[in-house]
């Protein structure tokens, strides 16, 4: 069981630092929310690479500090909270506490040293260094747990007025972010009252939270890249897809008709206000701002475009998404982001709507040369 608890906490470290070269390789510019991403990934990954050099004597062996560790645990939620600010863009209403939380690392370094010499020297005697580092695990927790509420706090009562970034990411990942944070803080939590008690001798008091912590660099490391990549092609795509419509109507099957001119009034209304590029457009709410019933809106579509709601909207989102697709200019952003843009709500339903109107994937048509 040890073996296996050293095999994910050093996989987790050395997958954290992957991630951060992968990042940095892959972008020429870093921006605050990549930064403070990385960094969150990288105190994360060295906290436990450095417990799992001193659990396997392979840190100053054979030293009287060969147990001497750096508090890389008071910079990781600090660096989660700063890059929650910049990742919503309201660093500039709130106070990131990252200077803050630098000095409390410099001032930790400092007595865990001081201790340390102590014990040394015989100055004190050892168990002091032991209540020393649950004293210093109590405050560290504390500080950690209240900028973990603060980040709760701007998460959960968020609301669209206060950030544009809404308009593009509903927070969900960042809701189950904290949901899993929270099953870290408990492990942490446990390890400390397991070395207050005795109940569970380190470093196997401390397992529990290793393998949580290794857990979460997997998860939300690649989560919010992601997250954080498509959010900023989407606000470019946003500003080039609203310049202008470039779409024509789909074409009507009897353009003599009452129905015919109706169906056109709708058809035009929709292109021109982009309705299509809503995710959020229902039948219910495009009838109700064209001042038709339901039914009605329902019957004209069918009738004149030959498709029912759903796939007379998305066939336009299709039509939009091949035009950016097929464009040289749009080559940088990614897929997804493409998809989510053109009004789909989700990858999942954007593949099969593409494939569903051109028989083939956006991948393979982005991929075929432009005739």
């Amino acid at each position: 069981m040890t073996a296996i608890f050293n095999f994910l906490m050093i996989a987790g470290a050395v997958q954290g630092f992957v991630f951060n070269v992968a990042t940095f390789a892959s972008r020429k510019k870093i921006e605050k929310p990549i930064l403070y991403l990385n960094l969150f990934v990288l105190f994360l990954s060295l906290n436990n690479l450095q417990s799992w050099l001193i659990d396997k004597g392979l840190l100053l062996e054979g030293v009287p500090w060969q147990n001497f560790a750096l508090p890389w645990y008071v910079l990781i939620v600090p660096m989660f909270y700063a890059f929650l600010l910049h990742y919503l863009e309201i660093e500039k209403n709130r106070f990131s506490l990252v200077r803050l939380s630098i000095g409390l690392f410099f001032l930790e370094l400092l007595t865990r040293t001081v201790a340390n010499i102590m014990v040394v020297s015989a100055a004190w005697p050892a168990h002091y260094l032991s209540i020393y580092n649950t004293i210093e695990d109590v405050i560290t927790l504390a500080f950690s747990l209240f900028l973990f509420y603060k980040s709760i706090d701007i998460v959960f009562q968020f609301k669209p007025i206060d950030t544009p970034i809404l308009a593009f990411d509903d927070l969900k990942w960042l809701k189950w972010f904290f949901y899993l944070g929270g099953g870290v803080f408990a492990l942490w939590i446990l390890s400390i009252v397991f070395n207050v008690t005795g109940w569970l001798a380190k470093p196997y008091s401390y397992y529990p939270l290793r393998l949580g912590s290794s857990i979460l660099i997997y998860w939300v490391g690649y989560q919010a890249f992601f997250r954080y990549t498509i959010l900023k092609d989407r606000v470019l795509l946003r500003k080039e897809i609203r310049k202008k419509n470039t779409l024509n109507g789909l074409g009507l099957r009897d353009k003599e008709s009452r129905g015919a001119v109706a169906f056109a009034e709708v058809d035009d209304y929709v292109l021109s206000n982009q309705k299509f590029l809503d995710p959020y457009l229902s039948l219910e709410s495009l009838a109700a701002e064209l001042g038709k019933s339901t039914s009605n809106l329902s019957k004209l579509m069918n009738t004149y475009a030959g498709h029912n709601f759903s796939d007379y909207i998305n066939k336009y989102r299709v039509i939009e998404a091949k035009r950016l697709l097929a464009d040289p200019d749009f080559d940088a952003y990614t897929i997804v982001a493409i998809g989510l843009e053109c009004g789909f709500n989700s990858k999942s339903t954007f593949y099969t709507s593409f494939k569903k109107f051109t028989s083939l994937t956006p991948t393979t048509y982005r991929t075929m040369p432009v005739s």
